[in-house]
């Protein structure tokens, strides 16, 4: 587990996942994501009346209820008189070529359309490897690579 991730039951960060379960997961993102997770804390507690979970008892042992909330909200875009699809990708460009902020997954969706457009590099000698039949028997992909 990478560092900052976690910390033990005395408190003390650690990269060990077993301590982790004995201690907490950190928030993500420094201050802003453990303001992120305060809101989902507040949605989730705070406003349901369920344990902060600060006060919640372990969830896997003991015998008490550990007193957990959940705040669900839903949102249907299409109740609005807009294309939220088209609005939304052109802030997200935006956001990434002006900004330079990173949109999670559209790199990959970027690499996807440039295969599907120009197909995939294989190095020549990877390709003969996959082209050998032991090789593709090996790894149970022989029909799918004729």
């Amino acid at each position: 587990m990478p560092d900052g991730w976690a910390i033990d039951r005395d408190g003390k960060p650690t990269t060990d996942p077993k301590a982790a379960m004995d201690g907490a997961l950190l928030a993500f993102g420094g201050a802003r994501g453990g303001n992120i997770a305060l809101m989902v804390e507040v949605l989730s507690a705070g406003v349901t009346g369920a344990n902060w979970s600060l006060d919640a008892p372990p969830l896997f042992t003991g015998d008490k209820n550990s007193g957990v909330g959940m705040t669900v909200i839903a949102i249907d875009p299409a109740v609005i008189d807009m294309d939220f699809s088209d609005r939304l990708a052109n802030q997200l460009e935006r956001l990434a070529k002006e900004f330079g902020v990173h949109v999670p997954g559209m790199s990959k969706a970027q690499a996807r359309a440039r295969a599907e457009k120009d197909g995939i590099l294989v190095d020549d000698r990877l390709l003969e490897r996959l082209r050998q039949p032991t090789a593709l028997r090996a790894h149970g992909t022989e029909k799918a690579l004729r």
